[in-house]
């Protein structure tokens, strides 16, 4: 079994447990804590405490839903009550699913239901803990897993792959706890080596947040300055149905070669970015469009070949939000080109979006670009034939996509994408 230090700052790790009715969460909540904590069927959220192999410990046990059927509204208030229980958050959330049970489409659509509505990042610390594994019989996890089918690997990959086996004999489970928390202890550290690197980059554009303030500010005066802008003003700005339209911030993201700089030229409606050099650093650009007051932000690609140095990338695409005026609604276009999309393109998406954090994906719009290569054929004919990997993409963005052909000059299909990306993202 594996040996543990006590953590440095001796707070507790505190663990959520999140699933369904009879998935075992009360019982694996007992096994970490090595004794009867939980007991009887789990009607309100409650936290029990204890030292476990060199670490205080903190678990939150909660009541399960139904996959098959409507789940009471109190469920839904307990599961809310938990977080409150797990202050100042879950260190990892642990998502119970039984060995003996099937996870399809609807186990998935009543998880979602229910995690959806959590005020807390979910994904970048939840790990799988199947219970009953002693039900395997003579299969592996792994086969098991491979038999279950798409839905329950497309959760592993939500998870990052993150999971852990959990016996009911007690001859094992002490094992399985040893392995499950040194799981932990190793995504807490990364966690935290993350956040620390986080507050130097923050810390460093401290200082650049205040120099793009006033290039903006600059920039903002010298439109306001030139000729006829007075009378522009003076007749007053167009208007949408819900009067003023707001400030719209549009930053691009997507891998080199993929038409960010010729989307946002064509957006602005001028050659703002140059498209014959590679973008190595973020630059921004203005626009008055049909009433909307539009700022567009562009960052430098990420390579899937090494062409492009990843730590720069990433401390790019990290500072991008600070080139967009104060007030204005930020939303992400994600630029991925009619063409090839495999595993590795989403990969290298979901790495480089995730540095902006969890919530950006409820902000992100995919942007297909080169729309003439479609030749006829519909974006949906397009995205079935790509397969999970570029599902997974729009899964994660809600869906939210738009077609544009880079090489037309068409304010018509600016305008509908500004409209689309508003109406999609913040009009209730």
């Amino acid at each position: 079994m594996a040996t543990f230090g006590p953590r440095s700052n001796q707070s507790p790790l505190v663990l959520l447990l999140l699933g369904e009715t009879e998935s075992g969460k009360s019982s694996a909540g007992n096994a970490i804590l090595s004794g009867r904590a939980f007991k009887g069927k789990t009607t309100r959220s409650c936290r029990r405490n204890a030292a476990v192999l060199g670490f205080q410990m903190a678990v939150i046990d909660t009541p399960g839903w139904m996959p098959n059927s409507t789940t009471p509204h109190w469920v839904s208030k307990e599961l809310g009550r938990a977080l409150t229980l797990c202050h100042p958050g879950p260190d990892a959330i642990l998502l119970v699913l039984s060995i003996s049970s099937v996870f399809g489409q609807d186990e998935w659509r009543a998880m979602e239901a229910h995690l959806g509505p959590l005020e807390t990042p979910i994904w970048s610390r939840a790990i799988i803990l199947f219970t009953h594994v002693d039900q395997l019989g003579h299969l592996s996890i792994q086969e098991h897993i491979q038999r279950q089918g798409g839905t329950l690997q497309w959760l592993l990959e939500r998870c990052g792959h993150r999971y852990q086996v959990m016996a009911s004999q007690s001859s094992m489970t002490q094992f399985h706890v040893g392995q499950l928390l040194w799981k932990i202890q190793k995504m807490v550290e990364v966690s935290e080596q993350i956040r620390e690197i986080s507050c130097r980059v923050r810390t460093q554009l401290g200082v650049l947040n205040v120099r793009v303030e006033q290039q903006w500010n600059t920039r903002q005066q010298t439109y306001d300055n030139r000729p006829g802008r007075r009378q522009e003003i003076g007749s007053g700005a167009q208007r949408g149905t819900d009067g003023l339209r707001p400030a719209l911030s549009l930053i691009l993201l997507g891998r080199r070669k993929s038409g960010k700089s010729s989307t946002g030229n064509m957006i602005l409606g001028r050659e703002e970015f140059q498209r014959d050099k590679k973008t190595i650093q973020c630059d921004a650009g203005h626009a008055e469009i049909s009433g909307w007051s539009v700022t567009v932000v562009d960052t430098p690609g990420w390579s899937l070949f090494g062409q492009a140095k990843p730590t720069q990338v990433k401390r790019e695409i990290l500072k991008s939000p600070l080139f967009c005026p104060a007030g204005s609604k930020v939303i992400f276009l994600l630029a991925i080109p009619v063409d090839s999309f495999s595993e590795k393109d989403k990969k290298a998406v979901e790495t480089h979006v995730r540095v902006l954090g969890d919530g950006v994906w409820g902000s992100c719009v995919v942007l297909f670009t080169y729309g003439d290569a479609l030749k006829g054929r519909t974006i949906e004919h397009y995205i079935k034939k790509k397969g999970r990997s570029l599902q997974w993409v729009l899964d994660m963005c809600d869906q939210r996509h738009y077609v544009c052909d880079t090489n037309m000059s068409d304010p018509t299909q600016v305008e509908q994408l500004l409209e689309m990306v508003y109406k999609q993202n913040f009009k209730t």
